[in-house]
């Protein structure tokens, strides 16, 4: 538990670390992405959200045309469900688009963007002959007042573009996609762009029908939310407005439709009554006239008052044939098959008069469909056979109720006939005049209860109550806006910090180098001589007598910690400088670590043994001929041939490496090497070796014999965190016995402890 708290732990400092060493990285994100979103700003036209609410009125008394809406289908929860579909139609929005007139946008440019025109636009175009491909492909008409005129462009898709400069605009004009006429409805204002957008109609209606959304405020609710979101909100307004009013038209034309065909059935059916009392009244007329009646008021008064309920019944039940023989004679009219039954004209039977309702119902349905549809559609299809089967029905179902009001007709002819024998032994005369006025009452009554249905049928007719009560007027959401200046800035600033941090992480997951100083002090199993900084004067060497430089001075700390790891016993120590791969320091640390052990008046040699890349004599400006591995090859050569001194203090005395021989490996392990460093402790009091890398070769490995210590050297942010590992390794495998490290090339203010308190930053390391 305590390691991985110690894990967790360096985990946050060295992201902690990462980050405040790359500060400059978030700065430059947060203003990147800050200008990026204030330019989004300045260019993006805002958008806002326009909304409104309207209610359908119920089929519970409480509201006016009740039965209409019956008829209509618009009373329950279902009919709000249905009512959304009308009003997101296709054929309801062409008509509302079409009564704005809103077919082409307008905009003018203000400032970095474009911004919409409604109630005046500045242009208007009359497009006289149009390209085929500009017939069928959106297009922008861009006009832009110049000095000497106008500089008229045009844009179809991402290449299709023309620009054209005419003097005045009064007149055709020839562009890229036709022949235009363009009319000024304002001045218009120099150096200020004015713009139009034109599509096919198909493609404008679909446009409009995306963004405006149709809804139901709850499943269960006859409130529905019409809103839409665009860059000018006021044709919005007018749009939706538009839209409600355009259904509540359709609805109440929906509505008169079955009133019209019910009040042709009731005129056509009163002309006939009309006639046919007329008749019966000539007829009681001419009877009297014609046997010298006077009165037989108070003789026929009796008979007539016995069969006044039959009379009425009769009567009854003759309208109702005569309904019943009116709407079989319309459904088996092949001229009428798309036409409204006349409904609401007293039909009695309860069955029927529900088919007629879900007749009419369907068919006004299918005719919604029909303004968006053709007659192939497969949903007319349907409904036309579903209207073929309903006739079917509702004609079976008059065979019954007409079936049954003649079996009530013969019951009342029946007890009629039982009257008219009780009144057999009255005189001819007064029996022919009771049948007579009897026949004229009949038709009377009749010819009231039709003009009674007239009257109601067009009381309904003039009855305009709107389907729809308008609860919320369409209007902008102020609260809207699209995108919200602030949260916009808001986001832009989290992703200044987001994305540098993301780069950052994927620097620390990709990240292989040694970067962290105190983890590799934690990883290494040797002890830590000291850390270097990165050398500033882009020298092999960095460190010089009487200078107190930052790097003098670690070289110096590294130069004390060397005393307590060389053995107390050992005089004349042999020290091996290494490292895992090329470029780590080895060279830079060995010189030197060899220069500040000859500052201290000790006597120093500098052995250059990484015989496959010499680089000890380039630094100190020597010739690589005639040195160690020539003495090491040829017997005659004497070690005082091969030693030279330093140039840089008179006790550092350097051995270079000498040509490259063709077999390095095999000339590290003859006597001579063993004979060399034998001459070389009793010359000098310290012998230092700049040796291969040992992850790359073996020749280090085996000098180890020789040395009293070796000095591993890192580099930071150089070597791979593998080669830490690989270091330990070799000490657990006691390859190499007596092993130290140093880290070079770590920044001034990470190396040591209170080190660059008066000296100048170093940043550069020659290694």
């Amino acid at each position: 538990m305590e390691n991985n708290t110690n894990v967790n732990e360096i985990d946050v400092r060295k992201i902690v670390r990462v980050v405040l060493e790359h500060w400059w990285w978030f700065a430059l994100g947060v203003t990147f992405f800050l200008c990026l979103g204030v330019a989004y700003m300045l260019r993006k036209t805002p958008k806002w959200t326009t909304d409104a609410a309207i209610m359908l009125r119920q089929n519970d008394g409480s509201f006016e045309g009740a039965e209409a809406l019956t008829m209509l289908g618009l009373s329950g929860n279902s009919a709000a469900e249905d009512e959304v579909v009308v009003l997101s139609s296709r054929g309801l929005l062409y008509q509302a688009i079409d009564a704005l007139n809103i077919w082409d946008a307008s905009y003018v440019k203000g400032g970095l963007r474009w911004e919409g025109e409604f109630r005046n636009p500045a242009l208007t175009i009359e497009y006289v002959e149009l390209t085929e491909k500009a017939q069928v492909s959106p297009f922008t008409v861009t006009v832009k007042p110049t000095k000497n005129g106008y500089k008229v462009k045009t844009a179809m898709g991402r290449f299709r573009r023309s620009s054209t400069r005419v003097e005045s605009l009064n007149g055709p004009i020839e562009t890229g996609v036709g022949t235009l006429k363009i009319h000024a409805n304002r001045p218009l204002s120099p150096d200020t762009a004015y713009r139009v957008a034109h599509a096919r109609r198909e493609s404008v209606v679909a446009s409009y029908r995306r963004n405006i959304s149709v809804s139901q405020h709850k499943k269960e609710s006859n409130i529905i939310k019409l809103s839409t979101t665009s860059t000018v909100p006021e044709r919005d307004k007018a749009l939706l407005a538009q839209i409600i009013e355009q259904y509540n038209l359709n609805a109440v034309v929906d509505k008169n439709l079955i009133a019209t065909n019910t009040a042709a059935f009731i005129e056509e059916r009163l002309a006939i009554i009309t006639n046919e009392l007329s008749e019966a009244e000539e007829a009681v007329s001419e009877y009297k006239e014609k046997n010298k009646i006077a009165d037989l008021h108070a003789q026929a008064q009796l008979f007539l008052q016995e069969s006044t309920a039959e009379q009425r019944a009769m009567a009854e039940i003759e309208t109702q044939l005569s309904l019943v023989e009116y709407i079989d004679e319309f459904l088996r009219d092949d001229t009428k098959r798309n036409n409204l039954i006349p409904s609401n004209i007293g039909v009695e039977d309860a069955s029927l008069a529900g088919s007629l309702s879900e007749y009419n119902a369907l068919q006004l349905q299918r005719m919604r469909i029909l303004r968006t549809a053709t007659e192939e559609n497969p949903v007319v299809d349907q409904m036309n056979m579903q209207l073929a089967s309903m006739r079917q029905n509702i004609i079976a179902t008059i065979g019954s109720v007409r079936e049954s009001l003649k079996i009530r007709q013969r019951n009342l002819q029946t007890r009629d006939s039982k009257f008219n024998r009780q009144i057999q032994d009255a005189p001819e005369q007064q029996r022919e005049y009771v049948r007579v006025v009897r026949d004229q009452q009949i038709k009377e009554r009749l010819y009231l209860y039709l003009y009674q249905k007239r009257e109601e049928n067009a009381l309904m007719l003039a009855a305009t109550s709107m389907p729809a009560k308008v609860i919320d007027l369409p209007q902008r959401d102020v609260e809207s806006r699209s995108p919200k200046p602030l949260k916009l800035l808001f986001i832009c600033f989290v992703l200044g910090l987001m994305f540098p941090a993301g780069l950052l992480y994927l620097y620390i997951l990709f990240n292989d180098k040694i970067d962290d100083a105190k983890e590799f002090e934690q990883r290494i199993k040797a002890p830590l001589l000291g850390q270097l900084v990165q050398n500033s004067r882009d020298a092999h060497i960095a460190i010089h007598e009487g200078e107190s430089t930052v790097s003098a001075e670690l070289f110096r700390q590294i130069r004390t910690n060397l005393r307590y790891v060389l053995p107390p016993d050992k005089k004349s120590p042999v020290i091996l400088i290494t490292s895992s791969i090329n470029g780590d320091g080895k060279s830079y640390v060995a010189t030197n670590t060899a220069i500040s052990l000859a500052i201290l008046g000790k006597k120093v040699a500098l052995v250059g043994m990484d015989i496959r890349k010499p680089m000890l004599a380039a630094y100190f400006g020597l010739s690589n001929k005639g040195h160690l591995t020539d003495y090491l090859a040829e017997p005659e050569v004497e070690l005082d041939d091969i030693i030279v001194p330093s140039g840089v203090h008179q006790n550092l005395d350097v051995i270079p490496c000498g040509t490259i021989p063709p077999n390095p490996s095999e000339l590290l392990q003859t006597e001579r090497v063993d004979e060399l460093f034998a001459e070389l402790r009793k010359r000098y009091d310290y012998i230092l070796v700049d040796s291969a890398p040992v992850a790359l070769v073996s020749d280090t490995y085996q000098l180890d014999r020789i040395s009293d210590m070796t000095i591993y050297v890192f580099r930071y942010k150089y070597t791979p965190t593998e080669m830490i590992d690989y270091a330990n390794g070799v000490i657990d495998q006691k390859r190499m016995h007596n092993v130290a490290c140093v880290l070079n090339g770590v920044k001034s203010v990470r190396a040591g402890y209170g080190y660059g308190y008066g000296y100048g930053a170093e940043r550069k390391q020659k290694s």
